[in-house]
């Protein structure tokens, strides 16, 4: 792929995905975080709002405030980076491979925008699945950074697989 392609293509993506993600934080900060939990889909779907200031399923929220967001902040600043120079510098990277790594770049994006405006905290609002197994709470951001790690990880082991 052309490589202003490839820079376009992944800017299409991280633009879109993070503005996404962004923009259903902001509909649930309005709406839902001075209201009840909301059920969907026959209770598979349940918005609720939540700041969380640890890191991902708040880990780390005991820690010292000032601990953890810098550490937070750190280490997507970190994963920033790096996913930006792999999607920069990677010479025969398929398709797939961008598109996952692009979504993670958003994701991890998405989660440092809020760090970085909402005093640290990162806005939760979505719970998947019933009332024995369910997620913990989470956003739009997690979720591409979630799906886009397991979906990389079962393409390496179907390509190890198939070779």
């Amino acid at each position: 792929m052309h490589k202003s392609l490839r820079a376009i293509l992944i800017l299409l993506i991280v633009i879109s995905f993070a503005g996404c993600d962004q923009a259903t934080k902001s509909i649930a900060k309005r709406e839902l975080q001075f209201s009840t939990s909301v059920t969907l889909v026959g209770g598979l779907v349940r918005l609720h709002y939540a700041e969380n200031e640890g890191g991902f399923l708040s880990i780390g929220s005991e820690l010292p405030v000032v601990v953890h967001r810098l550490i937070a902040i750190l280490l997507t600043c970190i994963v920033l980076v790096g996913l930006i120079l792999l999607l920069s510098f990677a010479q025969n990277i398929k398709l797939s491979s961008l598109i996952l790594f692009s979504l993670l770049l958003a994701g991890s994006l998405g989660n440092l925008i809020d760090r970085l405006f909402n005093h640290g905290r990162v806005v939760d609002f979505l719970i998947l699945g019933t009332n024995t197994i369910h997620t913990g709470i989470l956003n739009i951001a997690d979720l591409l950074i979630i799906t886009s790690i397991l979906m990389l990880f079962i393409a390496e082991l179907l390509c190890k697989r198939a070779g």
